[in-house]
């Protein structure tokens, strides 16, 4: 290969990082229907990702659910949480704040994506299956479901067939199917896909079924012992059902005793060992139950009137 070449393409591979990182949205729409850009754009995404990753090493889970609740339903109106200087830790200056890289992330995977459904003719299968499960992944553990779940459906109707077949397809269903149940409360279509899913590519998770079961017979017990089990994106999908079973707990608690201890309490209603302390529990659930020591008190016997003596009675 001649030095001009080589030159032609070493400005180009810095041309397109230059571009990544300016801007999470590409300036030059065009340059991406080009293979081999798209190609050399993904690879600066997962780079970064792992960096990001690397950089929040020490607590990824919350660096992952970092982007702002308010969040709409558009990928593109997801502002960074803007991380004021004076606050920021003088150590880690160099470190965008997770929201922020997170933002930019979720912004150029939807352009990849873009660009790779503009160009689906002369873009391969593989890569557009690979592109579109690494967004999956990374928007599932960033709770952003207008990032995954168009995704979801793209990938298992379109991409997904017995000529190409997709090694990860009991995967994405099986988050299509918990994204159901968890998110949208759409137990019907949860079961239905199941259903369809099992008929047509012999789909099997006892995972799946507990989780199903137990959100219809509210049984948290289930639940929490699946949720403390599964990966970490498995998890991420069912997170959006722990409102609602950790609700369902308590009011079953609350009917049921006068008084528990405070660590069944936390541990059993939460299913989380460590993340829960009586006052947030109390404070986010608004509960009016008093503790004393370690015992929660729920609810107090009522104290029966004193019975009349004989004599007043004869009186």
């Amino acid at each position: 290969m001649s030095i001009a070449n080589l030159w032609i393409r070493f400005k180009r591979r810095q041309e397109v990082c230059l571009w990544f990182a300016d801007s999470p949205i590409c300036t030059n729409t065009r340059r991406l229907l080009d293979h081999k850009v798209q190609a050399e754009y993904f690879d600066n995404i997962a780079g970064r990702y792992m960096r990001f990753c690397d950089d929040h090493s020490k607590d990824l889970e919350a660096a992952h659910a970092s982007l702002p609740k308010s969040s709409s339903n558009d990928a593109t109106s997801n502002p960074p949480a803007l991380q004021s200087p004076l606050k920021s830790n003088p150590a880690r200056r160099g470190i965008p704040p997770p929201a922020t890289e997170l933002s930019t992330l979720l912004l150029s995977l939807r352009k990849l994506r873009e660009a790779v459904l503009a160009t689906a003719a002369t873009v391969s299968t593989a890569f557009s299956q690979r592109i579109h499960v690494f967004s999956i992944r990374l928007s599932i553990l960033a709770h952003h479901p207008p990032s995954y779940f168009p995704s979801l459906r793209y990938v298992l109707d379109k991409l997904h067939s017995p000529s190409h077949p997709l090694p990860e397809a009991k995967e994405l269903i099986t988050y299509m199917i918990l994204d159901y149940a968890c998110r949208q409360e759409d137990m019907a279509a949860a079961f239905e896909l199941r259903a369809r899913a099992r008929r047509e590519h012999a789909y099997q998770s006892q995972m799946v079924d507990k989780v199903l079961t137990a959100l219809i017979h509210n049984n948290w017990v289930v639940f929490w012992q699946v949720h403390n089990s599964v990966d970490s994106h498995v998890r991420a999908v069912m997170n959006w059902a722990v409102d609602r079973m950790r609700r369902h707990a308590l009011k079953a608690v609350g009917s049921a005793y006068l008084n528990a201890h405070i660590n069944w309490i936390l541990h059993g209603c939460t299913g989380d060992d460590q993340g829960w302390t009586w006052e947030t529990l109390a404070e986010k659930e608004k509960l009016r139950w008093e503790r004393e020591g370690d015992k929660i008190i729920i609810k107090r016997p009522r104290q029966r009137p004193p019975k009349p003596e004989p004599n007043s009675l004869a009186a």
